[in-house]
């Protein structure tokens, strides 16, 4: 079996593709030559050049693959021509119809929860056009929606521990709204015993990790009851933010004070830096929705289908810790 990541220099398509490989599956990681792609340099991954934006690319990228596992998108952009248009919802249309075309057999799609206030954001609405967009192209497909997850928002409360030992970190990326304010607030936890939630940090999400999203889209391949459907994917409990201050608090054995910030400034933001930045003022939307919207996925049916075991926070933060 050969499976096609598309996505794979991203945080979430590296771990799918070192999930595959170990498995002895043959990986063709999908870069861009402008792209970070030196980690993914290993035996048994064929690294193709091309782009979702550039549709002449695509049809080689998808020949003679039996599956597409699709992480890609431009909520960090590398690039200013990396707008949600361009790339999740005009660049999936080409590779939809490039696997069409190939003739591949399963397309695997990450996703994200849904929700009418998140689907109202650039991001969550061209996730909902692409899963309409398979629906009607006759291909197989597996969509996993997640929940937020613990190595982006527990790293932007404060902490570098999330990303300790990460590989092509999110928050590290190159993108300079992100990126500036991760830098800013890195060591808060650490040096100032502060942690910063969202407004008033009691709505509760299914947080869940990275790696373990990785395990659902890698074990989605082939499983005979993901043909042609959607999960709802998150971790094993629902916290809010200030459940996760006090999981901080108990791994880093200290005691944090939950810094808010008022879900205004948020809302304020997001339409501030729409004229300039769509994918900052679609991060400043998150931020907002998430002030207020509750997430709350039962994994008791989801998770043992697919054979995943779930990391709770505090497993999570405790590895990165060790």
């Amino acid at each position: 079996m050969r499976v096609l990541v598309v996505g794979a220099t991203g945080q979430l398509g590296t771990a799918v593709v070192r999930k595959l490989t170990d498995r002895g599956v043959r990986v063709r990681a999908c870069a861009r030559p402008t792209s970070r792609y030196e980690h993914l340099k290993r035996d048994g991954i064929e690294i193709a050049f091309a782009d979702l934006t550039d549709p002449s690319t695509l049809d080689s990228l998808c020949t003679n693959v039996d599956a597409v596992i699709a992480t890609a998108n431009a909520a960090t952009p590398r690039m200013r021509a990396d707008s949600f248009r361009a790339v999740d919802e005009e660049g999936y249309k080409n590779l939809i119809d490039a696997c069409v075309r190939q003739r591949v057999g399963q397309f695997v799609y990450a996703s994200i929860v849904a929700h009418p206030d998140l689907d109202a954001l650039p991001l969550c609405r061209a996730k909902r056009i692409t899963e309409a967009r398979l629906r009607q192209s006759g291909l197989p497909f597996t969509v996993f929606r997640a929940d937020a997850f613990m190595d982006v928002h527990f790293s932007m409360m404060g902490s570098d521990l999330p990303v300790q030992g990460a590989e092509a970190a999110t928050v590290q990326r190159p993108f300079w709204f992100s990126t500036r304010f991760f830098q800013r607030i890195k060591h808060d936890m650490a040096q100032s015993g502060k942690a910063g939630v969202l407004g008033d940090g009691l709505a509760r999400r299914t947080y869940i990790s990275i790696n373990d999203m990785a395990e659902f889209l890698v074990r989605g391949v082939g499983h005979p009851s993901a043909t042609n459907a959607v999960f709802d994917v998150g971790g094993p409990e629902a916290l809010s933010q200030k459940d996760v201050v006090r999981t901080f608090e108990k791994v880093l054995g200290k005691p944090l004070v939950a810094k808010p910030t008022p879900a205004a400034v948020f809302r304020i933001g997001r339409y501030l830096l729409a004229p300039f930045s769509p994918a900052a003022a679609n991060i400043m939307g998150l931020n907002y929705v998430s002030t207020y919207v509750e997430s709350v996925i039962d994994m008791r049916g989801t998770a043992p289908l697919f054979g995943v075991k779930l990391t709770s926070a505090e497993q999570f933060l405790r590895k990165r810790l060790g």
